[in-house]
């Protein structure tokens, strides 16, 4: 059995708890990625939205400007693949998510509402581009967030990166068009 200090047991309990601390520091405020069922159930997501403790954003679906791809209608809506792609998330979501007991709202850019439509139906427009976004993401979102009910925004990558930094939360995520960002109503003024 080899021989071991003192010093070298203090040394290496150290080396061990400052690798456990840099470990929880960088993995603690970071966005989770719940592509798999196996981690969608064990997020504990799928019991707070039973609950009507979720805000949910979208990313509308591929900009037809911004694309080679046929356009489903006017220029700055989405393409026919996006409506395709938004139409098989729509199905996805609704099996695995009850949609009877949320709101959904969208911007009222064209791409967004063409996303909404496609994906969930009919949504109820914001008055501007931008009324949930900002530094104050988090505020506005409260506002329309009925308690028990939970919450649909249909929006932009700008949008949905607003609600990662105004939460504390670490990324280096680039929302793809149709991207989800799940946020949990922690109470009446935060959120996770």
């Amino acid at each position: 059995m080899p021989n071991i200090t003192l010093s070298k047991a203090i040394l290496i309990a150290g080396l061990i708890g400052a690798i456990f601390c840099a470990y929880e520091a960088l993995t603690k405020n970071t966005v989770e990625n719940l592509g798999s069922n196996k981690k969608l159930s064990s997020s504990g997501l799928l019991e707070n939205w039973r609950n009507g403790n979720v805000i949910l954003l979208i990313r509308h679906e591929e900009r037809c400007d911004r694309s080679n791809n046929p356009c489903l209608g006017p220029d700055n809506g989405i393409t026919v693949l996006g409506s395709e792609r938004a139409k098989e998330e729509g199905t996805r979501l609704k099996s695995y998510f009850e949609l009877d007991n949320t709101d959904v709202f969208t911007s009222p850019t064209t791409r967004t509402v063409q996303t909404s439509d496609i994906m969930l139906g009919k949504a109820s427009l914001l008055s501007e581009r931008e009324a949930i976004c900002g530094n104050d993401i988090i505020d506005k979102l409260l506002k329309h967030k009925i308690i028990s009910r939970n919450l649909i925004v249909v929006t932009h990558n700008t949008c949905m990166k607003d609600l990662i930094r105004s939460s504390g939360q670490q990324h280096s995520w680039r929302p793809e068009y149709g991207s989800l960002l799940f946020a949990i109503t922690k109470n009446k003024n935060e959120i996770q």
